[in-house]
């Protein structure tokens, strides 16, 4: 008997298990999305404003603000975790609403139920005002 075919049959055993390891891995979601109306409940908000408390919020909440350009009013943001949570956010004005988007993803795992609306409640709290959802595309 051939001496190496022991070892031969070993390691194509070790390679059709490290192939099947790939398929073992969880499954990816989309990112997850969001999008309210920002309603004051009395007075009226600017969408720098909105911006701006988005901003303080996340940053309160332990985010790095990793890009914020108030003149797009478009932020990108994360927050160190595992799996790693990454947000892209837009404030807009639409019909004269001020409509504030937050797509977020946890590298393909699913993000903790009510997540982004706890945020957008957070941010609407912040500056006296109400969130309306927004259903369909922002």
């Amino acid at each position: 008997m051939n001496p190496s075919l022991p070892r031969c049959l070993r390691l194509v055993a070790c390679l059709a298990l490290l192939s099947l390891g790939g398929c073992m891995t969880q499954p990816t979601h989309a990112p997850d999305s969001r999008t309210a109306v920002i309603a004051p409940d009395s007075g009226t908000l600017t969408s720098r404003q909105v911006f701006v408390t988005l901003m303080t919020t996340l940053a309160e909440r332990g985010f790095i603000i990793e890009r914020a350009d108030p003149d797009l009013e478009r932020l990108d943001a994360s927050y160190a975790a595992r799996p790693p949570l990454t947000l892209d956010a837009w404030v807009s004005e639409v019909n004269g609403q001020i409509r504030l988007s937050v797509t977020g993803d946890s590298n393909g795992a699913e993000i903790a139920p009510g997540r982004l609306d706890n945020l957008l409640v957070d941010v609407a709290v912040a500056l006296n005002a109400r969130t309306v959802p927004v259903i369909g595309t922002p």
